[in-house]
């Protein structure tokens, strides 16, 4: 979703830099020089899949070939993939941007002894179209080093030039380029991290709100499942819908308008610059291109093409032919508050909020309204976060947790220092992301103690999981994790101090449950 790990703000996020020192790993491909803090070694932009550029636009990523002799400088992050002018504080916005942005990077601890450790591989969130792998939120040397865990980042090709779909015919555009993409990098950790300290067989598999929905399809996949052996799935909107690619048919007749392309010319597409696609695609973000209004605010998803997406999250995780793996899934407990308050920049009157319902839900309409009657007469912009937080986030996660999850938690921690910038609606909330720094530790010097305690909590969960499938395992916790199971729906409620409770908002998801999930919100009932 955008903001989508996306509005933190660390102002004081830069740490004290020390002297760093040079460190070259062997791979098969060649030599790769990356550098070693006090704390960890760290490679910036490793190539996994060549440049897909000119003829390999909108083509499955091709493996990265051997470089040797040449040596690969992994001292710098990659330039990320193209996008949007980016809208966010400048700490958080790629520096820059190319085509050629398919590679990853990898954190590990300084020393990484003959014992292989475990490997955990991070889908970034962003909307499907925003941001990259190299964003401070991401920079894990302490989590590394105070968990014992190999850390990869991956980036993947974004918006019109990762997930685009105009048809299956032998010229079409098929779509799903960001996944594939996605596929390449994973495999291409498990055949080479074992050089870097990593063990190949115990990969977990995790990412955030869009990299959420990413692990949830990768987890939900038959032909993924040799490839990791655990996941995570963190704030994913699950309720959002992919794409059909009759439902890819307007955004393909706008581009080509932008593009001053004929409708269906896809060679003309081919023929334009990167740079004139993004300025199309920022033109089509602000146009209606589905009568599925989330998908307004998520565009370009995958689309199903019943070979890498065989169809929507809550169907696939009903019906797979496969044995579940181990899961830890959750959510944020004002997952919307920033989507909310960034699209209505003015209190809603209870009027615009009826008005809201109504295009909304249609004929579930007055249900809604029965069970969320307006509260205020000034400003109803809570109670819209409240049910979009409920219906795109939590209570659609909750059906797919039933389905399959080991653990599920709810993070209820705010950020605790002055983090949001300009979005001060989230100072005090735990806005979409808000999370991120707590996981990675990234932000260790501007935490309060309380803060500290939560994040060392979460990376101990999160990593003895990478480590055992439990994550009250190996590393001591003060505070049991018990499995979920039918009948006894207990999570982690990660805050300060941490608690178990049960039953997470289970009256409200009990009516979204009746509403249904299928049709999507803001769909039109059928």
């Amino acid at each position: 979703m955008i903001n989508i790990g996306l509005l933190v703000v660390f102002a004081c996020f830069i740490q004290k830099i020390y002297a760093n020192q040079p460190v070259t790993v062997t791979t098969k491909y060649g030599d790769v020089l990356g550098y070693q803090t006090d704390v960890a070694r760290v490679f910036y932009g490793i190539p996994f899949a060549q440049p897909p550029i000119n003829s390999s636009r909108w083509q499955p990523p091709a493996p990265v070939q051997k470089w040797s002799p040449n040596v690969i400088n992994a001292t710098v992050p990659a330039p990320a993939c193209p996008q949007p002018e980016c809208k966010l504080p400048p700490i958080l916005c790629p520096a820059r941007t190319s085509e050629d942005c398919l590679y990853l990077n990898v954190f590990t601890p300084i020393k990484t002894n003959s014992t292989p450790l475990p490997v955990m591989i991070f889908i970034t969130g962003g909307n499907f179209q925003f941001l990259d792998a190299s964003a401070p939120i991401y920079e894990s040397e302490r989590f590394v080093n105070t968990t014992n865990t190999v850390l990869v980042f991956i980036q993947y090709r974004l918006g019109i030039l990762g997930f685009l779909a105009t048809g299956t015919g032998p010229n079409d555009i098929k779509g799903n380029y960001g996944i594939l993409d996605q596929r390449l990098a994973i495999a291409w950790v498990k055949a080479n991290i074992g050089v870097f300290g990593g063990d190949p067989d115990e990969i977990t598999l995790f990412g955030q709100s869009a990299g959420g929905q990413s692990t949830a399809l990768h987890y939900v996949s038959s032909d993924m499942q040799t490839f990791f052996k655990r996941a995570i799935i963190q704030s994913a909107p699950i309720t959002i819908p992919f794409r059909t690619y009759l439902e890819y048919v307007t955004p393909s007749v706008l581009l080509a308008e932008q593009l001053h392309c004929a409708v269906g010319d896809i060679a003309c597409f081919r023929r334009a610059s990167y740079q004139d696609i993004i300025l199309a695609q920022t033109v089509i973000n602000n146009m209606l291109t589905s009568l599925k209004l989330l998908l307004f605010f998520e565009p370009w998803v995958p689309v199903i093409d019943n070979n890498v997406v065989q169809g929507q999250l809550l169907d696939l995780v009903k019906n797979t032919s496969f044995p579940l793996k181990e899961l830890i899934i959750g959510t944020l407990t004002e997952e919307a508050v920033f989507f909310v308050y960034e699209g209505w920049t003015k209190p809603v009157t209870p009027a615009t909020y009826g008005e809201v319902i109504l295009a909304t839900f249609l004929e579930d309409a007055l249900k809604v309204i029965e069970h969320f009657p307006p509260d205020s007469i000034s400003d109803l912009r809570p109670l819209l976060s409240r049910i979009a937080t409920e219906w795109v986030f939590a209570c659609s996660t909750r059906v797919f947790a039933r389905k399959a999850a080991s653990y599920s938690y709810v993070f209820g921690y705010p950020l605790d220092f002055d983090g949001w910038g300009n979005e001060t609606f989230c100072n005090g909330h735990v806005c979409h992301g808000g999370e991120l720094p707590f996981v990675f530790e990234s932000a260790w010097v501007n935490f309060t103690d309380a803060g500290r305690r939560v994040s060392e909590s979460i990376a101990t969960y999160f990593t003895n999981f990478a480590t055992s499938q439990d994550p009250n395992e190996p590393m001591r916790v003060a505070t049991p994790w018990p499995r979920m199971s039918s009948g006894n729906e207990k999570y982690m409620y990660f805050k300060d101090p941490l608690e178990v409770r049960e039953n997470y908002l289970k009256d409200d998801c009990d009516f979204w449950d009746k509403i249904g999930y299928g049709k999507s919100f803001f769909n039109i009932h059928k």
